[in-house]
């Protein structure tokens, strides 16, 4: 049964580097902001942001997921909507071993705030102490917001053009992300995807996931899926 755990885990991993898909190169220049309308919430960019097409993105996430670009500050802005993902953010946080994140309220909606870095082209997080210069890394933030039995996801990642310390007080944020969450508002839908169904499992197995999980975050499960000795 762990074996199985394991592997929807896997899959999950799978849909995070979708949905953070490619990342673009560019000079920092600050330009006009840009509106976005979607199915589940809609704002404004800072810059001149494009939506771009996410690859591998059917079925059930189709419509609940978009991807922005913004080529001229090498920001990427990754969104996604289903009816809680709270296990794929404990799965991140897992993976990438993200610190205790923040917490900020705007436009009465609470938004938990996470930083962490990535390897381009990979996604795969190496640590999350800031400004490391051992290699090229890009700057993650991840945004989660739960309303009216919704969640909502923003994954923005920055190549390093926009200068970033991993706080809430750096350019990154204060000049893009928190002007983004200030002006987003949430759109309450109908037949949003269910994280059982978008990860091909019954609810019963999703559950006994989230304890998979819980038991792992708690020390009570090994990283190869052996229960700790009681």
């Amino acid at each position: 049964m762990d074996r199985k755990y394991q592997i929807i885990i896997a899959i999950i991993v799978i849909i995070i580097i979708a949905i953070g898909a490619s990342y673009a190169l560019g000079f920092l220049d600050f330009g006009p902001s840009t509106q976005f309308d979607n199915k589940f919430m809609k704002g404004t960019f800072q810059g001149e942001v494009v939506e771009q097409p996410i690859s591998n993105n059917s079925g059930s996430l189709k419509d609940w997921s978009k991807s922005y670009k913004d080529k001229t500050n090498g920001i990427e802005y990754n969104m996604s909507s289903l009816d809680n993902v709270s296990l794929i953010v404990d799965i991140m946080s897992i993976q990438a071993g993200l610190k205790q994140p923040e917490t900020r309220e705007y436009n009465d909606v609470n938004w938990t705030i996470y930083y962490s870095q990535a390897v381009p082209n990979t996604n795969a997080s190496i640590n999350n102490t800031p400004n490391n210069t051992s290699q090229n890394v890009y700057d993650v933030y991840i945004c989660e917001a739960f309303k009216n039995n919704q969640s909502y996801l923003i994954y923005v990642v920055s190549n390093g053009t926009v200068k970033c310390d991993g706080s809430t007080y750096c350019d990154l944020y204060t000049k893009n992300i928190e002007p983004l969450l200030k002006s987003i508002e949430l759109k309450q839908g109908t037949n949003v995807p269910k994280i059982n169904d978008t990860l091909g499992v019954s609810r019963g197995d999703y559950n006994k996931l989230v304890k998979y999980v819980e038991a792992y975050k708690a020390g009570n499960i090994t990283s190869n899926g052996n229960n700790q000795a009681q």
